[in-house]
């Protein structure tokens, strides 16, 4: 009778502990690890993009020092995230360099339709041999920009699984696919938690495709685990909050019993608290930051409005305090005496007041901001967009030497 244990993060976005004011995280993995016996370490992507450390190191330095410390702690499988491709295919490709383990993808092509990146791969432990397959969501031309991809091929997430389940299948005792992508059903009762854009397809994956003994799924930044038509499933959240366990025990190449849990991060010490310099990650932020094209970028996110971003200064830092998570933008849509009322202490850009009148003359506006300007009522939207990480990359070349 054989054991197996596979450990997964994902949406780690760069961050080395579960909030600001904790020490655990992705760094407990390693003790978490050493609670079994040669566990597979996995993990499932957006794991170089997202913290203000994560934006320093990948606008300074050619290979990031997350590469290095996904090395040190020995994730045998990475899988990349949509924000993985925030810098483009070349910055991501040359972080997989130097990468140590098996990064895999199999949904992801080039414009000649060759793979970028191996699809799936087999690891040995003990007498086992498990498969893992890799994936990322369908929906990346929907959610990332056209010129971070638009060398690049996201094929149908089920389609392909059909075309790699089978094939890995009768290689395997265990098979694992590794999904960035999140869940769009209750996965207990089958009904619908969300439209089906084809973002996050889960509860699909499983219902559909025959032959996966177990899902890590991610996205979202939420919490699942558990079993579901007899495939085990983990979503262990965001920032390595939690850790996703997968557990097999096979018996004469049958699998006699599987599990799927969540383990937190903040019942285990860390193994490093930092990757940089502190003086050279504080110099940084105390940069002057060309805001000249920030107008530009505001209206490209939220076309069709009208602007009225406020700074809290021109240096990294304080353009890093101007967008409070989640909701870094929102509109709103008032009247003209609404907005009447804020042209005098403020200005808008793209609005004048000329002889008492609003130019141009119209009987309501929307207006995107960063801060809230009007009552609540008013408010139609808000966005969840990175604009520091996202502005920074857009303005900043990526080093390559």
């Amino acid at each position: 009778m054989a054991k197996l244990t596979i450990l997964s993060t994902t949406d780690i976005h760069g961050f080395l502990t579960a909030s600001a004011n904790e020490e655990n995280g992705l760094c407990s993995l390693p003790a978490i690890a050493g609670k079994y016996h040669e566990p597979i370490l996995i993990d499932n992507g957006d794991f170089l993009v997202g913290s203000p450390e994560a934006t320093f190191f990948n606008t300074t330095k050619r290979i990031s020092p997350l590469v290095e410390l996904a090395n040190t702690i020995g994730f045998d499988v990475m899988v990349p995230g949509n924000h993985d491709f925030d810098y483009g295919i070349d910055f991501l490709k040359r972080q997989v360099d130097a990468f140590k383990g098996k990064y895999l993808c199999a949904n992801l092509l080039d414009l000649a339709d060759e793979l970028i990146f191996e699809p799936y791969t087999i690891i040995k432990r003990g007498s086992l041999k498990v498969g893992i397959i890799g994936v990322i969501t369908g929906a990346m031309p929907q959610i990332t920009e056209y010129d971070q991809i638009k060398e690049l091929k996201f094929t149908n997430v089920i389609e392909s699984l059909k075309q790699w389940v089978p094939i890995v299948r009768e290689q395997v005792d265990v098979l694992i696919v590794s999904y960035h992508g999140g869940i769009e059903r209750d996965m207990f009762t089958g009904q619908p938690t969300q439209y089906d854009t084809g973002e996050d397809q889960t509860y699909r994956i499983i219902d559909e495709i025959a032959g996966i003994d177990g899902v890590i799924c991610g996205h979202q930044h939420r919490i699942n685990a558990g079993i579901l038509k007899e495939t085990a499933l983990v979503q262990p959240g965001y920032r390595g909050n939690y850790v996703g366990a997968l557990s097999f025990t096979v018996q004469e190449n049958q699998i006699v019993e599987k599990q799927g849990q969540l383990i937190a991060t903040k019942d285990y010490p860390t193994i490093v608290s930092t990757l940089e310099d502190k003086r050279d990650y504080e110099n940084w932020l105390n940069q002057e930051l060309d805001i000249s094209q920030l107008n530009q970028y505001v209206a490209k996110k939220v076309p069709g409005t009208f602007y009225a971003v406020q700074l809290q200064g021109t240096t990294i830092k304080e353009f890093l305090a101007s967008f409070k998570p989640p909701y870094t933008l929102s509109t709103y849509h008032v009247s003209d005496q609404e907005l009447m009322t804020l042209l005098k202490s403020q200005t808008v850009q793209g609005i004048k007041v000329e002889h008492g009148e609003i130019s141009p003359k119209q009987s309501d506006y929307r207006v995107t901001t960063n801060t809230a300007l009007f009552s609540s009522y008013r408010l139609e939207m808000n966005y969840i967009y990175n604009v520091f990480d996202d502005y920074i990359a857009a303005i900043s070349p990526v080093p390559t030497e």
